[in-house]
């Protein structure tokens, strides 16, 4: 049979590709693809790069090589469980390749599992909640829950028009920037917690995370691409926010800015409960994931206070990472599901983009020592957040499937 006709190398195509479609990192993806060739008895190798996905079939001196262009996609790990789901099943015996391939076109047919309303909502409802966790008071809360709003709709807008998309991160934060300080009109507020809160979702902190835990397993080419996008965010955001805030001087009276109301602190347990159903939402986790996924944020955020009290603020994400690794492969094991169905919301409370955001923020006002300094604070707590993960891989590994 010629590689062509063979469905099993038709299968790890496009199996390669939908992994790609749908955000796995490329270490992540490259293990998977080469487990599933060994399971399915063909010598294969996989190179995953930020656009392309070259896959070679076959005994040196005799390969077969097919290069896939894809394009980078957003992580939506309901697909990624339904993708497991039928690779277990095919190693299982229970449906055969050609079965399982179709099942695979199956699955990037099917709609979103949320629509632009419970999206959008879940926008406003992070960045409610998130502004807890910057010692924001109720208002300022309330602030943020709408310039989340406002982040939402904006996003929305990015996803059907192109022209939009790509101005995304600095209209977002332009805008939000300039209506928070323009609230203080109407209100003296302190804003620095609500406009972060209402662009967590944009920062790339997680992909500068990834980036870096790429880079730390060797895959140079996807970490320095993924790396440098997670650069040029920053600086439009970084772009937008000052921009926005240089506009808002202009208002009549300008900017009214005042200190924030200290909450009690169940407010912070009801924040820690309420922001894993949004981030589900946002990253199209399945219902049934929910209250693991609530487990691991809450396991992984005190984790990580932890480290800090005992490590200081660049090193105790070491310890919120591990834990979050740990409880992830625990799950993966438990429940037979990817680990990174749980890892992703549960981390992203860890990630360094508040830090690399502030960054961004004092180099473009010209304050570049504090800026720079932040900067690589930045990238200490990325680098911890990774080797966390690595141990915790190295305890307690994952299920070898996706």
């Amino acid at each position: 049979m010629t590689p062509v006709a063979d469905p099993r190398i038709r299968f790890l195509i496009d199996l390669g590709k939908a992994l790609h479609s749908y955000g796995i990192p490329a270490h992540r993806l490259e293990d998977a693809m080469e487990n599933a060739a060994d399971r399915l008895g063909i010598r294969a190798e996989f190179f995953s790069g930020p656009t392309s996905l070259i896959s070679s079939f076959g005994e040196p001196g005799d390969q077969h090589t097919a290069l896939s262009r894809v394009q980078p996609g957003s992580l939506q790990l309901d697909k990624l469980v339904e993708l497991d789901e039928v690779v277990e099943a095919l190693y299982s015996g229970e449906i055969q390749v050609q079965e399982a391939d179709q099942r695979l076109s199956e699955i990037e047919q099917t709609p979103e599992r949320y629509g632009p309303v419970l999206t959008t909502l879940a926008f406003a409802v992070a960045s409610g909640t998130a502004a807890r966790f910057f010692s924001g008071g109720w208002m300022e809360m309330l602030l943020a829950t709408g310039l989340g709003l406002v982040s939402g709709l904006v996003a929305w807008a990015a996803s059907r028009f192109v022209s939009i998309g790509r101005i995304f991160e600095f209209l977002v934060s332009l805008l939000v920037t300039f209506l928070a300080l323009g609230s203080t009109l109407l209100h003296p507020l302190a804003t620095d917690g609500p406009i972060l809160a209402s662009l967590i979702i944009l920062l790339p902190g997680l992909t500068l995370t990834l980036a870096l835990n790429e880079l730390a397993t060797g895959h140079l080419v996807s970490g320095t691409a993924r790396l440098t996008g997670a650069m040029m965010s920053f600086l439009k955001i970084g772009l937008g926010v000052g921009i926005g805030t240089k506009l808002a001087g202009f208002l009549p009276g300008g900017p009214q800015i005042i200190e924030p109301q200290m909450l009690p602190q169940w407010t912070l347990w009801v924040s820690l409960i309420i922001t894993p159903f949004a981030l589900s939402i946002l990253f199209r986790a399945r219902p049934q994931e929910y209250l693991w996924i609530m487990l691991g944020a809450i396991v992984a955020f005190w984790g990580a206070r932890l480290g800090v009290v005992l490590l200081g603020v660049g090193f105790g994400a070491v310890v919120g990472a591990f834990f979050a690794g740990m409880i992830s492969n625990l799950f993966a094991r438990w429940k037979r599901r990817p680990a990174v169905t749980l890892l992703v919301p549960s981390i992203i409370l860890l990630v360094p983009g508040s830090i690399g955001y502030k960054g961004m923020s004092m180099m473009i006002e010209s304050d570049v020592m504090s800026g720079v300094d932040t900067v690589f604070t930045a990238m200490l707590v990325g680098v911890s957040l990774v080797a966390g993960l690595l141990l915790a891989n190295v305890m307690l590994p994952a299920r070898n499937a996706l």
